[in-house]
């Protein structure tokens, strides 16, 4: 047990180590290899079927000995907590460091996140396409020599000659990168395999640099060539791909002029639709989709929605996503990662969850049923074995060998798939007949807790705006336009509309990031707001600790006060001691959280807060807020997030009605400068949406 300890803390030493300096951590795949090596062979089925998977990232297992399968043109959720290998599995079939079959193209939006800065929007998806970009550009070479001529004359040969080097030369340093691609991510025999190619095409391509054009090629050559560039050139549909590249921008909320405006003029979430807009332009055979409900409005998620359920046939999708309506709306299976393996349930998010804690419920009634009986059993053997003793009946002990035998068939009496249990089904060597009946537990999510507020013992308004108008310096149009309000302790506010129509500047001033140009914001003078902004993650020190932070925000407050405060949102341990660039989307957000948090506000204001976040930490934040007895001012794409934080509970029937702990729950909506309540219920308003893409389509 010590010797078991010891290696575990090794590796934890070792992951640990390598997340505070920064080093590229080492991640080590492998899978079961069948005599026909899948890797090399080229067939016409599109699925994937993996025995023996085997991930380890810094020597920690993340899956040992799974199976990975994945069919063709299903859509799949891949579910699990934060850190449990989901991305690395993802990045390792992608990036093929697993042996993955190499008639399969495999794509992860991760690959897409670099940018040409000086490129136009719209260019940079067209060029995530290299084939056809390489096709062009060498079309493009030979026309400039030939013009609409595919025969080469005297005059242009040795010109000629030039360009079809450099063509080849082109098509010998996409082989080298990629082989060099490979070497780097590849481990053992393979990686040896990888590395050896490597050197071969830098050998190759080194002899074929120094060449001279004009005598080493060969008409022969060039005259297979351009039929060759020609075809593929004639092939490619430039209008059309542009068009499918502008649909899928407007699609993701791309304005005309932001499609043609260069990279650089992009802040990181509009970067991150390019990213995806890329994935889709694409169309892999299998997409691998990490979190891309992130930084999208609600227009945008219905959108992608309807692209992957109408427009995605026959390609398979695994997506990743804290978004439960998005991820049950697009997929239809469903994978758990769990416990360094892989299972499969053949139903969205929601039939999965409804059927484990139906399982987990059957299972329970079926473990203390059998408890029961053993109980009953070993009462009877115990009498039996007294009175063979006390009597010297050897019948006595003919009922207790039968009695032990029953005893021994206690357990699961039927497989999961509901057939007859039988000792052929279950494999290797046991000390029972029967496999034990084991309750497969929740995954436990540490839970968030929100500080009371100090009573104002005030009865009237605490927040107020009044006539409000902003817009900002320079301009002539209000982006927010004579907006008042009157808010009270405990009211539930939730702000919706598309990204850009003025949601996150409205907060700003009543938060009193800024001031209104008209119009007035109230506070009640003791008043604690506590604002989380769209941009506030961004805004933590990445070089510092999130204890070193803390403490220069809130000078006084000791180590263990900060990493007491950490620890309300789920932040415990040696994290709070790494920097904060170093660590994962989620743990950032949290983190942010809890610096909102220190002052315990009587105000809480949440822009977006669910980004980055998996669904248990989403469910333990929404428990938080319910129990929350300040006021709450909301602004979020995620539909059940604010279902379950604005729509009051449907009452069961038992006991009394109570009244609503909260004063109000209302929505507004920003539109064109104008904030106005919406007065249905978010069902009505994601219809709304929903009716307005599908017309746009």
């Amino acid at each position: 047990m010590a010797g078991r300890r010891q290696r575990h803390t090794q590796k934890k030493a070792a992951t640990d180590e390598s997340v505070i300096t920064g080093v590229e951590p080492t991640i080590i795949a492998s899978s079961q290899q069948s005599r026909f090596h899948r890797e090399t062979l080229e067939t016409s089925s599109k699925d994937i079927d993996l025995a023996d998977v085997n991930i380890s990232v810094n020597q920690l297992d993340l899956l040992v000995d799974a199976h990975l399968k994945l069919k063709e043109g299903v859509r799949y959720g891949l579910i699990g907590q934060n850190g449990v290998g989901k991305t690395v599995l993802m990045k390792c079939m992608a990036d093929n460091i697993l042996a993955m079959p190499q008639n399969l193209n495999i794509l992860h939006i991760t690959q897409l996140e670099t940018f040409d800065e000086s490129t136009v929007v719209l260019n940079e998806v067209l060029d995530a396409d290299k084939a056809s970009k390489n096709a062009l550009w060498e079309f493009e070479e030979l026309h400039r020599v030939l013009g609409n001529e595919r025969q080469s004359t005297a005059k242009n040969t040795a010109e000629l000659n030039r360009v079809v080097h450099r063509i080849l030369l082109s098509r010998l340093r996409e082989r080298l990168e990629d082989a060099r691609r490979l070497a780097i991510k590849r481990s053992g025999t393979r990686g040896h395999e990888a590395r050896q190619q490597q050197l071969k095409l830098e050998k190759e391509y080194s002899e074929l640099e120094v060449q001279n054009a004009q005598t080493f090629i060969t008409s022969r050559m060039t005259a297979d060539l351009l039929p060759e560039i020609f075809d593929k050139y004639e092939l490619i549909n430039v209008e059309a791909q542009a068009a499918k590249a502008r649909k899928i921008l407007k699609g993701l909320g791309f304005s005309k002029d932001q499609t043609d405006a260069p990279v650089k003029t992009l802040s990181g979430g509009w970067r991150m639709k390019i990213a995806l807009a890329k994935s889709l332009f694409l169309e892999p055979n299998v997409l691998f989709l990490d979190e891309p409900t992130n930084h999208l409005d609600l227009p945008a998620i219905l959108w992608l929605q309807e692209y992957l359920i109408n427009e995605t046939e026959g390609l398979t999708v695994v997506v990743v996503s804290h978004d439960r309506e998005f991820l049950n709306a697009v997929t239809d299976e469903t994978i758990i990662l769990r416990d360094k393996t892989l299972k499969y349930h053949p139903g969205n998010f929601d039939d999965y969850e409804k059927n484990s804690e139906e399982q987990r419920i059957r299972k329970q009634t079926m473990l203390d049923t059998q408890e029961k009986k053993r109980a009953k059993v070993v009462a009877s053997i115990q009498h039996n074995v007294q009175q063979a003793k006390s009597t010297g009946d050897d019948k006595r002990l003919g009922q207790v060998a039968s009695r032990k035998k029953k005893l021994d068939r206690l357990g699961m009496e039927k497989t999961e798939d509901g057939k007859r249990f039988k000792v052929s089904y279950w494999a290797g060597y046991h000390d029972g007949a029967r496999e034990k009946v084991t309750v497969e537990q929740a995954v436990k999510t540490a839970p968030i807790k929100i500080p009371v507020p100090e009573p104002l013992r005030f009865h009237g308004s605490t927040f107020m705006a009044k006539d409000t108008s902003f817009k900002y310096p320079g301009t002539q149009r209000n982006v927010i336009e004579n907006f008042s309000i009157d808010i009270k302790s405990n009211d539930r506010i939730a702000i919706l509309g598309p990204n850009g129509c003025g949601k996150t500047t409205l907060l700003n001033m009543l938060t009193g990031q800024t001031k209104p140009t008209k119009g007035e914001v109230y506070h009640h003078p003791l008043l604690r707001i506590g604002y989380f902004s769209q941009h506030i993650v961004d805004q933590l020190d990445h070089d510092c600790t999130p204890v070193e932070d803390m403490m220069k925000r809130y000078p006084g407050l000791t180590e263990h006060e900060c990493r007491a405060q950490f620890g309300t949102v789920g932040i415990t341990g040696n994290t709070v001691l790494r920097k904060t660039r170093n660590l994962s989307g989620g743990q950032r957000n949290r983190i942010a959280l809890a610096l909102v948090l220190q002052n315990a506000p009587h105000v809480l204001v949440l822009d977006e807060i669910t980004n980055h976040l998996d669904m248990g930490t989403v469910e333990k934040l929404v428990d938080a807020l319910k129990e929350f007895t300040g006021t709450l001012i909301l602004v979020s794409h995620d539909v059940w997030f604010l279902k379950q934080l604005m729509e009051e509970e449907e009452d069961d029937g038992d006991g009394p009605e109570e009244e609503s702990e909260f004063l109000r729950r209302e929505f507004y909506i920003v539109k064109n400068g104008q904030v106005g309540k919406w007065e249905s219920d978010m069902d009505a308003y994601v219809e709304t949406v929903m009716g307005k893409v599908r017309k746009a389509r």
